[in-house]
């Protein structure tokens, strides 16, 4: 069946905007003939619950960055929802910074958490005064400072193709630490019905032991060692069921063991979620 909806952070012009335009366009050249809506929300919780509760639509929402690392928002809320990953997507990132006075007499600065993560070594070397205000998307970091007025002496850092609406004092590009700074988002759908397929390049497993003790980490990664299967990403989290308690989420890359393991899993003192099988969409023709 078709996808009809397409959920993201928004507002329009936003990082996740960009992925779910390029998951749209793949749709188009997959055959599909109506092209899904974008429909943009508040928040990336937002957006995977509403996926959640339509069988139709998928959510775009990112899942780490290279500089960063994992967006918990996306990770906690993908088992929550019960929701599968079909794609990923990376996309390059790179901000600027716009100002209405020298970057040495800004006071404040508009940013997004994450933004400000990786382009705080700019932001410590070159705005000594500015108190960050945090915002809900880098777009939204635009706009508050499109409107505010350039006696206010603030900044925002924005995504590297956002229109200002209005001239700025400074104008500079590519403040990001790194300058291959890439985010990966996930394609996410309902998982109600879907059938892992580890034909694809990745699977997303979610690993809730039942209690802690000795060598627990190791009997988990002896059995993708066993199958000679390579763990591509690892990461813990604390259960919420108990206090100190952890769950462990992982990426591993399939090979012709891979049902095999997944079904030792299953077998094992731990509760077991696959979060998806996925393939990485290919990049856009230039």
């Amino acid at each position: 069946m078709a996808i009809d909806q397409i959920y993201l952070l928004g507002p329009e012009g936003t990082f996740s905007d960009h992925a779910a335009r390029r998951f749209r366009e793949h749709l188009a050249r997959s055959g599909q003939a109506k092209v899904p809506d974008l429909s943009y929300t508040r928040s990336i919780p937002e957006a995977l619950e509403l996926a959640s509760q339509h069988p139709l639509s998928r959510a775009v929402t990112p899942i780490e960055n290279s500089e960063s690392g994992i967006v918990v928002a996306t990770q906690d809320h993908l088992g929550r929802y019960g929701l599968f990953i079909d794609w990923e997507i990376s996309v390059p990132v790179r901000f600027r910074i716009l100002s209405d006075a020298p970057l040495a007499d800004v006071i404040g600065l508009y940013v997004h958490p994450v933004a400000l993560e990786q382009c705080d070594t700019f932001v410590a070397r070159q705005l000594p005064h500015a108190s960050p205000t945090f915002t809900r998307s880098n777009i939204d970091s635009g706009i508050r400072w499109r409107d505010s007025t350039a006696a206010e002496r603030l900044a925002a850092i924005v995504p590297y193709d956002y229109t200002p609406g209005r001239a700025a004092f400074v104008d500079l590009e590519d403040i990001q630490n790194h300058q291959q700074n890439t985010t990966r988002f996930v394609v996410a759908r309902s998982g109600r019905g879907v059938q892992a397929d580890y034909s694809r390049t990745k699977t997303s497993l979610l690993i809730s032991p039942d209690a802690d003790r000795p060598g627990l980490l190791f009997e988990l990664l002896s059995v993708f060692k066993k199958h000679s299967i390579n763990l591509c990403r690892i990461e813990s989290r604390p259960a919420r069921t108990r206090p100190w308690a952890y769950v462990f989420y992982m990426d591993i890359t399939n090979n012709a063991g891979t049902a095999e393991a997944v079904g030792e899993l299953f077998a094992g003192r731990w509760t077991v979620t696959v979060l998806g099988t996925f393939d990485e969409l290919p990049a856009p023709a230039v």
